[in-house]
């Protein structure tokens, strides 16, 4: 781990180098104060030594174990790293801090005061630095630190990792197909009472693997109303877990305030929600008896025959929870199912997926190592897929197995899985090694989404820069890495396969967990289980909150804090010491703090500042001061006006805030926006802008904004729409565009001659001339939008046919946004799409689809049209559709989709209605 400590000083060193502030400094200063050019020359050599520590640590970061003072001189490896790392930080504040004064008579004179500057403490720290590296370059001499066999194992260093999850297809499992078939018959039975189901074994044996299977089954999902997963964590709560349940049934309907009901409240809205429904429950990893013992008198009767519980867990005890002989115990694999397995992934790009002969004998040595255990097998298989399939390739990689079984980590004994994984790891290159750390940080079973990790990635100093790319885009590559590898589990990809959400398995997390405690990257401080090293560390991450734990005056080195205990309601107290001034992240999602103080002003190195969902009303004046900020995300908060010394913050690149509401079924999304003070925005760095409200100096000023990915619009007035087009047409990286019209007002891009020719997603909010859907900005945009969303346009003629060379348009929302009676798609149209909701269209009586239309709809949602009384005509030529969700639809319309109509939906697996009144969703179509 040495060396990702140092690959972190490298990418520190680098951005001070680069920043702004440091290049004015050099250029202006150089000539005329010798400390200066000193301290530049400085930073540079010790990046050269860093570099070169950094290849020799690559190496030394896969030996076959390290001695004694192979130990001491990695640790003092990464205690100097993270000297660097403050040094840097140091420079960059006074860099900044003085860069108003340059040239001034006072300043100079301050700079010529020998030795007694903070500039010239830098130079000597760094003096001292270079000291220390040459000690350490003889002690590696004296010592004879150095990697034994070297070249083998750099050879390594550029495999792929190897993956932790059995996520291939169905048909892709070996040796469980009994398992499989068993499973299945009890999920079909036909049982009077709630029947609890377990699967139990160690880990990495598939339990979850196999349930999955199961659970995404279509045959399975059409046995019941709703199926949830929820994974329980080995610290679960009883009322956490039902409030998962009652979004998972309820959605877009769920109560607001669910995260506050607790108690008997809580138990009935739970028992409301499940009224009725037949239910497929998944509690998936369960480490405790009390967890379903919790729950059965709870969810155990709600008049509906045939619900089905199914446990996993490593604990026999919990297995025993299940019903009269409705366990299934998963053993190892044997030697042939071992084998298959084996040769699936090995030789995944081969279409016979076999092994050649002369590589057998070797292949089976190794698959004898993983013991059976699936997980195990998969990992060696994909990590062996990336190399030639020769003997000298695979008798090394057999060695570091060898090795790696019998080593313990950091003093741990591990089972093989583990110690396969952390052969994985070790084979990572160093700039996924950081990152895939960093996702320790997060509580178990967290989910992730893709845009905050990868914000908060760049705000840690884990990504290094690159030439021609933003560093946004060079950490989305990280994290797909990560992904591909399958270090990381997919949870939801958005409608383009783009990842949305994922996370971490847990016997990964435990691995990522054990390196990052040991490496002193992250603690976590629980009530519980305090930690004992928080001194020492420099992130910290909170899961249970106590008052009497001061994290910003704890530790001297500290630059990260992370809380996520949702009933955190004070803000951390902020020291001027060392320790608040130099915090780079602060993230307080979801936390009930009401107040953000002005004394946040000092951390005057803070990156990234996430108040999101959180119950403060404004952001202090004091913010201004906070001049490296990249990231304010304040979305979902109380927030409606923005303070006045926001645009000095030059290096704001994302910069997220209003606040959405979902009262349509959670199918579309409206958004409140703020308000913005007048000032220099165009001389920001922003490349996300989110939920601010227009006026004619902001709409200017956006034409300055040439960077921008994201830009959420609202209060946008018709004499905003001339400066409005030209600054829309400055933007050529835009890629997602909402503008909503202020009320009485409509939108108009007819003066849109040259649009963003990067722009996918396109949300236009009020009304809308019928001349913009056929203007010049459509034609031009229309082929690269993948997702189209039209709110309140009230348009008077059918749009459709505007729509119908929108050939890669994979989403279209289409909300109030036509007045007329009938809706015709007709056939070749929209080839691509996936998902289309049509809602509120109160005039439509008469919805065509011809055949050969919307070939590739999977997903249709219908709501709000009163007065339309049959299903749509062609419906049953959709052979592609999955689901068909319906909302406060006429009864003749219900009526006749569940008589006369049946036939022509029956081909779509799941038909769901959604009853206002009762706040349920209710499955249509039930087996009798």
């Amino acid at each position: 781990m040495a060396e990702v400590v140092v690959f972190g000083a490298l990418c520190k060193i680098g951005s001070v180098l680069a920043s702004s502030a440091s290049i004015t400094m050099f250029a202006r200063l150089d000539a005329k104060l010798t400390i200066i050019s000193e301290i530049e020359s400085r930073i540079k050599q010790i990046e050269v030594e860093l570099k070169l520590m950094q290849a020799f640590l690559r190496q030394a970061q896969n030996q076959e174990g390290y001695n004694e003072p192979t130990e001491v001189y990695l640790q003092e490896v990464r205690n100097l790293a993270s000297e660097i790392e403050d040094i840097m930080d140091e420079f960059i504040y006074l860099s900044v801090r003085h860069n108003s004064k340059f040239f001034t008579g006072e300043f100079l004179s301050y700079f010529r005061k020998l030795g007694k500057s903070p500039w010239h403490k830098i130079a000597r720290e760094l003096k001292d630095l270079q000291s220390h590296l040459q000690n350490l370059r003889d002690l590696r001499v004296q010592y004879e630190i150095q990697l034994p066999g070297g070249d083998r194992a750099s050879a390594s260093t550029d495999d792929h990792c190897l993956p932790l999850y059995l996520s291939h297809p169905a048909n892709d499992m070996v040796g469980i197909e009994k398992e499989r078939t068993k499973l299945m018959q009890w999920l079909t039975a036909r049982l009077s009472s709630t029947s609890v189901i377990a699967v139990w074994g160690m880990g990495g044996s598939g339990k979850t693997t196999l349930v999955n299977i199961m659970y995404e089954d279509e045959m399975i999902k059409n046995q019941f109303d709703c199926h949830i997963w929820i994974t329980v964590s080995q610290k679960f709560n009883a009322y956490g877990i039902i409030r998962k349940v009652i979004r998972h049934i309820l959605k877009g309907a769920c109560p607001s305030d669910i995260d506050t009901v607790s108690g008997r409240d809580l138990i009935q809205i739970l028992q409301r929600t499940l009224q009725q429904r037949k239910f497929m429950l998944v509690l998936d990893d369960v480490w405790s008896v009390d967890v379903w013992m919790d729950l059965a008198s709870i969810i155990g009767n709600n008049n509906v025959s045939g619900n089905k519980v199914v446990i996993t867990t490593r604990i026999k005890e919990v297995a025993s929870l299940a019903s009269e002989d409705q366990v299934i115990e998963l053993h190892k694999l044997n030697e042939a199912d071992s084998w298959s397995l084996f040769c699936r992934w090995a030789f995944k790009s081969c279409r016979d997926r076999s092994c050649p002969q002369e590589m057998e004998q070797l292949g089976r040595e190794i698959i004898d190592k993983c013991d059976g255990l699936p997980l195990a097998i998969v990992t060696v298989g994909n990590t062996l897929s990336f190399k030639k399939p020769v003997t000298e390739e695979w008798s090394k990689y057999y060695d570091h197995l060898i090795w790696e079984l019998r080593d313990k980590l950091h003093g741990q004994e591990l089972n093989s899985v583990m110690k396969i994984l952390n052969l994985s790891y070790k084979h990572l290159p160093s700039h996924l090694k950081n990152t895939f750390v960093f996702c320790s940080i997060f509580p178990e079973d967290y989910m992730m989404t893709k845009k905050r990790l990868v914000r908060l990635w760049v705000a840690e100093g884990l990504v290094k820069p690159e030439k021609r790319r933003t560093i946004e885009e060079v950490a989305e590559e990280y994290l797909n890495e990560l992904i591909d590898r399958c270090l990381l589990k997919v949870v939801e990809r958005k409608h383009f396969r783009k990842v949305k959400e994922f996370q971490m398995h847990d016997i990964v997390r435990e691995l990522a967990i054990s390196i990052s405690e040991k490496e002193t990257f992250c603690m976590t401080y629980s009530k519980s289980q305090p930690s004992e090293s928080e001194y020492k560390c420099r992130r910290l991450s909170i899961h249970e909150h106590s008052d009497r734990f001061q994290p910003l005056s704890y530790s001297s080195r500290l630059r990260s804090l992370y809380q996520f205990d949702a009933s955190c309601s004070s803000f951390p107290s902020v020291s001027t010491q060392r320790t608040g001034r130099y915090l780079n992240v602060l993230e307080l999602q979801d936390a009930a703090i009401t107040v953000l103080p002005e004394e946040v002003s000092s951390l005057f190195n803070l990156r990234y500042l996430g108040l999101r969902r959180t119950k403060i009303r404004q952001l202090p004046r004091s913010i201004e001061k906070l001049f490296n900020l990249q990231t304010i995300d304040v979305y979902l908060t109380n927030v409606e006006k923005l303070p006045a010394g926001i645009t000095k913050l030059k290096r704001v690149r994302h910069l997220l805030a209003g606040k959405t509401m979902t009262p349509l079924f959670g199918v579309v999304e409206k958004t409140r926006g703020v308000e913005t003070p007048k000032g220099s925005w165009g001389s920001m760095e922003l490349q996300t802008l989110k939920g601010v409200l227009a006026s004619m100096d902001l709409v200017v000023q956006l034409g300055s904004m040439t960077q921008l990915r994201t830009l959420s619009i609202g209060d946008v007035r018709d004499a905003h729409h001339p400066k409005f087009s030209a600054s829309i047409s400055n933007m050529r990286f835009l890629r997602t565009l909402k503008v909503v019209a202020a009320e009485g007002n409509y939108i108009n891009f007819q003066e849109l001659n040259s649009p963003p020719q990067n722009l996918r997603k396109l949300c236009l909010e009020g009304r809308l001339h019928q001349s913009v859907i056929e203007s010049h900005f459509f034609q031009i945009v229309g082929n690269r939008l993948e997702k189209l969303t039209l709110l309140g346009s009230k348009l008077r003629s059918d749009p459709f046919a505007s729509f119908s060379h929108l050939s890669n348009l994979a989403v279209l929302e289409f909300i109030g946004a036509y007045v007329g009676e009938s809706v015709l798609f007709e056939s070749g149209w929209l080839p691509k799409l996936h998902t289309l909701v049509m809602g509120d269209l109160v005039n439509v009586k008469s919805v065509v689809m011809e055949r050969q239309t919307v070939q590739n709809l999977q997903w249709l949602a219908l709501f709000k049209l009163p007065e339309l009384k049959e299903a749509p005509h062609g419906i049953e030529f959709l052979v592609s559709l999955q689901n068909l969700m319906l909302v406060d639809m006429h009864d003749e319309f219900m009526e006749g989709i569940q008589g006369e109509d049946k036939a022509r939906v029956q081909h779509i697996s799941t038909v769901r209605y959604f009853d206002r009144s009762r706040r349920m969703e209710v499955r249509l179509f039930q087996d009798p």
